[in-house]
Order: structure tokens, then sequence, then C-alpha cells
């Protein structure tokens, strides 16, 4: 009896390219992550020959993240060079999709380990001598990978030096040293003053005249902001600095301090946008009026004043117009901002620092809707 010949599947199925390319991904992607997914295991092995201290699942681990990124860039690669082809690579297409990627890229994410992942891989294929295309290409996809390093970490270099001279590290450096082990803010007996008052007074505040059943002063929530985002661990109400992060804050230049200074004035940021923390009108108030003061000193443009102001309403306006004026005078104090008579600036290297806690803030009152 002749047997059935199975139907052919080369127009259907998930694996096929055509198929997938109809839905939106290109066969020229789908052959470049197919291309890396080839490489893994020979790409794990690469990995533990270059770090030996790897235990195995390490290796393993590391190279599938790898694996993982540079398949996804490769992907993006491909459709814009047309090609798929990974060890033959056009340089200023590379490049372009870099410059798209990171332009996507969350601000929660460090741009430095996509550079180092990408070298790492083009080093791997060195090794292996799997590069098809002329040798000063591959050189000059590594020299560009290693100059935006090389300028990333000038950028490091550059925001440690500016916040480490402002009044906001000298606080938040006394007030991480006043707390060191750990203090009990909570605690009003007679044994915990002492470590209290010096904890109040790394912030500038006098313990003598500080009411424990107030609100906190202002000043305690700005450094109080900035150290938790930054050196400062809390459980409950006793607050204890972490030594590593503490280290990080007050020495290096590298990616790791910047970033902690960065969260430290974002962190100060937000708590003059929001001193409260709270979500009533008259907080969202606050925030929009100074937002507005804040996106006038970065652009040297007004606001729509008359219309915040009806947004507002006209008396809650009035009111918190004088204490958002007041927040950008302290932000000036802390070394954020710049104030010259009546007239703002913001420093350029500073901008991203106020762009990143207006969001945080927005964010918040917009979850809270």
């Amino acid at each position: 009896m002749a047997s059935k010949k199975r139907q052919g599947k080369k127009n259907s199925g998930a694996g096929n390219p055509a198929k997938a390319a109809a839905r939106g991904r290109s066969v020229f992607k789908i052959q470049a992550e197919a291309q890396i997914d080839a490489l893994r295991g020979d790409y794990t092995v690469w990995v533990a020959e270059q770090v030996p201290v790897f235990t195995a699942e390490q290796a393993s681990q590391a190279a599938g993240m790898q694996s993982d990124l540079i398949g996804q860039i490769a992907g993006e690669y491909a459709d814009n060079a047309r090609s798929s082809n990974l060890f033959d690579m056009d340089v200023d297409v590379f490049g372009e999709t870099l410059a798209m990627h990171l332009g996507n890229l969350p601000e929660s994410l460090a741009p430095e380990p996509i550079f180092t992942t990408w070298l790492e891989y083009f080093n791997f294929v060195d090794d292996r001598k799997l590069w098809q295309g002329p040798a000063e290409n591959l050189e000059a996809l590594r020299e560009m990978l290693e100059d935006t390093l090389n300028g990333f970490a000038e950028g490091d270099a550059e925001l440690c030096e500016l916040l480490r001279g402002t009044k906001l590290f000298t606080q938040v450096k006394a007030y991480a040293e006043a707390l060191a082990d750990g203090v009990d803010m909570g605690d009003f007996s007679e044994a915990a003053q002492a470590p209290r008052a010096k904890v109040l007074n790394a912030v500038g505040l006098d313990a003598e005249t500080f009411d424990p059943n107030g609100p906190a002063p202002l000043a305690f929530n700005y450094i109080w902001s900035a150290g938790r985002m930054s050196v400062v661990e809390s459980e409950g109400s006793v607050l204890r600095t972490d030594p590593d992060a503490y280290e990080l804050l007050i020495a290096g230049e590298e990616a790791g301090s910047a970033q902690l200074l960065f969260e430290m004035a974002v962190g100060c940021v937000q708590a003059h946008l929001n001193p409260t923390f709270d979500v009533t009108l008259r907080d969202e108030a606050h925030y929009l009026v100074l937002r507005n003061l804040l996106v006038t000193a970065s652009t040297g443009r007004e606001g729509d004043l008359e219309g915040l102001r009806r947004n507002c309403g006209p008396k809650i306006y009035d009111e918190v117009l004088p204490e958002a004026r007041t927040a950008m005078d302290s932000l000036a104090d802390y070394g954020l901002i710049s104030k010259d008579g009546e007239h703002y600036s913001i420093d350029e290297r500073l901008v991203p620092v106020i762009s990143a806690g207006i969001t945080e803030v927005e964010v918040f009152f917009e979850e809270a809707e």
C-alpha cells in the first residue's frame, strides 16, 4: 500500500521566516537572532575562559544575559542594515542602531553595560576567528564603543566633582555619618537624645528647639529624601547608613559613584516638589507651580501662568506660589540650581537631575489618581 505523503509545512508554522515577517518581524531580524542563539554554547565556554573564577552556572548565567542583550540589538541592526551577517557589520549602521536603542532606554537603565557587552562580543568573534569583514571595520567598531565608554567615564567623573561640591552633599554626608550603625528617630527617651540631636544638627536643625510632635521640618525632609535615595536604609523608625553605598558616595569617579550622587540629588528635588509626600490638591498645586518655575529656569521661557492659576484655583495658587519660590531658593542654597538676583538658571549637567525629580513626582500623583 502506498503511504500518504505528509503535507509540506514550508508556508506555515511559527518558525517560518516568511510568515513571521508578515507579522512584523523581518527575515533579517529572525536570522540575526538565530545566529546569536547558535553561538550561545561556544560563547558560554569563552566567558568561562575569560573569568576562571566563574562556576559553570555563573558563566552560563552571565553569557545568557549578554547573549539576550546582543540578540535584541543584533535584530534591530539586521533590520536597519538589511543584512543578518553579524560577522561583517556596517560601522555606521551599527552606530545609528545603538543610538536609536539608547534613545528608547528607560532612565532607570544605565547604558554602559550595553557597550561593554558588545565589546566582549567583538572580542569573542575575534578570538574565535569568526569575523568575515575587513579587519579595519572590526577595529572601528571596537574604537567606537571604547570612545563612548570613555565619554561616559568622563561624564561620571565630572558629575561626581560637581555634586560633591554642593551643600547638599556636605549635609547628606554629615547625616550619614551621624546615623552610623543606626539611630531610632522614634525613640524620645533620655538615653536616645544625644544620637537624635547629632542627626538633627547634621541636617541644620537645632535639637533644642525641635518639636517632636510637630510636622517634620522641611530641612529634615530634604536631606532625609536625599539620603534614602542614596546611602540610608530604614527599618521602621530606625535609620542607618549603608557602608558600601557611603564609600561610593564619598569616593570614586566611576559609574557607581555617579549614580548614587545622581540619586541623592534626585531625592532632594523630589522632596522640594512634594515636601509633604501627600496627594492633596494643595500638594499637587505646589508641585505644578514649582515645576513651572524649574522649567522656566531651565529653558528661559515663562510658562502659561494664568492657565496654571486657573487650573490650580486662584486661592490655592496664590498660597503656594510664595512656598514654591522659597523652594527655588532652597534648591539654589543646596547647589542644585543657580540664582542671580531674581533670575534662576540650571547647569546643563544638572538638568537630568531636575527632570528625573519632576518625573518621579509626576508619576507619584498619576498613580494616586
